[in-house]
């Protein structure tokens, strides 16, 4: 008797609020995480991005939360048949060339209002893209929907914005909040930035404070496609300063 009283009140979930209020253990995807070759691996706390959650990185101005972005996006056309990026207007397909990535895997979905992009990003989750990129913010009907296909798919899934809305803020697992620190000259000629990474939420293992980054900008008349591209963590004052190459932001 208990039992029928429980299904059909699960039943009455599904009819009221949709397939993606209900999600049994069983149909979750493995919850190994993506290894992104990244400081955020390090910074998650499992050594990769989770699959099947939000991940969000945030902070006003050049800060290097874009950098970052592009070089987890070059290593996902690597490794997924497909990465997709969501543009709401100011992906550009030039920036990513440092990063080397394998163009024939890379889809991006031109989505000039918020409804297409929330529309766009669900039904791409749900069908198990291997990477999805949110370059815009999304209308929070669709956060839910979108956090379901993924958890059941597998999706990895980062959202890039400035400064995030309630709603999105509080759908994603893992939140990154990036700042400029310095920037860096040499020879009278700027050169790059120093920025900190700074965990702001985990809800996938316990926050493990800040990562400092050296982005380098691409320098000369050589071509944009001619650099290759790399985010480096900055050791210890203490330890000696490993080589950074080109990259940008």
């Amino acid at each position: 008797m208990q039992a029928e009283k429980l299904e059909l009140a699960i039943d009455s979930i599904r009819v009221r609020f949709g397939s993606q209020a209900l999600t049994r253990a069983a149909e979750l995807p493995p919850s190994q995480p993506w290894s992104s070759r990244t400081p955020v691996d390090r910074l998650t706390g499992i050594a990769g991005l989770p699959r099947g959650r939000l991940a969000l990185f945030t902070g006003n101005g050049t800060c290097g939360k874009l950098t970052l972005a592009l070089a987890l996006l070059a290593n996902a056309t690597h490794e997924f048949a497909h990465a997709i990026v969501i543009d709401g207007g100011g992906f550009d397909t030039l920036s990513l060339l440092p990063f080397s990535p394998e163009l024939g895997a890379l889809t991006v979905v031109s989505a000039p209002a918020p409804e297409i992009a929330g529309e766009a990003a669900s039904a791409l989750a749900r069908a198990g893209v291997g990477f999805l990129l949110l370059m815009c913010e999304l209308p929070e009907h669709w956060l839910g929907p979108l956090e379901s296909g993924a958890s059941r798919s597998g999706t990895v899934l980062v959202a890039v914005v400035d400064a995030p809305n309630r709603a999105l803020a509080h759908a994603s697992s893992f939140s990154l909040g990036f700042s400029r620190r310095d920037w860096i000259w040499e020879r009278g000629q700027m050169v790059g930035l120093r920025a900190s990474a700074r965990c702001v939420k985990n809800r996938v293992a316990p926050p493990l404070g800040e990562a400092e980054l050296e982005i380098r900008y691409p320098l000369g008349n050589r071509q944009l496609s001619d650099y290759h591209a790399s985010v480096a963590e900055v050791p210890s004052p203490f330890e000696e300063l490993s080589r950074c190459e080109s990259a940008v932001v």
